[in-house]
């Protein structure tokens, strides 16, 4: 198994291996100091995961939250995947490529392809 370094790995190789399964769209927050000094931070709030979109077959919402051990997500995090959950989304914490196929895909259990 592949021991992820960052994030941003493992988000591009989530994004890669669930392409023929899912539409899914990277989830940035853009934090910048004013030219007078004030941090400013734009896109969406905190705990939203860092993965969002469709499940192919059925359209179902997807948000993924990406992490590399021993990370774990925030107390935000989770309740943001508790509550999308609970209204029928597909949501969860992925820290492998493998980890976001069984919950987009959950009958591959047995039989995923290897990732890279």
């Amino acid at each position: 198994m592949i021991q992820w370094r960052n994030e941003s790995q493992l988000l591009n190789a989530v994004i890669r291996v669930l392409a023929p399964y899912c539409k899914l769209y990277r989830v940035n927050v853009i934090r910048m100091k004013t030219t007078d000094g004030r941090w400013l931070s734009t896109g969406v709030p905190a705990g939203y995961p860092d993965l969002a979109g469709r499940r192919r077959c059925d359209g179902r919402a997807v948000y993924i939250e990406c992490k590399v051990k021993p990370n774990k997500p925030t107390p935000k995090q989770q309740a943001f995947i508790d509550e999308a959950i609970k209204d029928g989304c597909i949501a969860g914490v992925c820290y492998t490529p493998e980890d976001a196929l069984r919950l987009v895909i959950p009958y591959t259990t047995d039989s995923l392809p290897e990732t890279k």
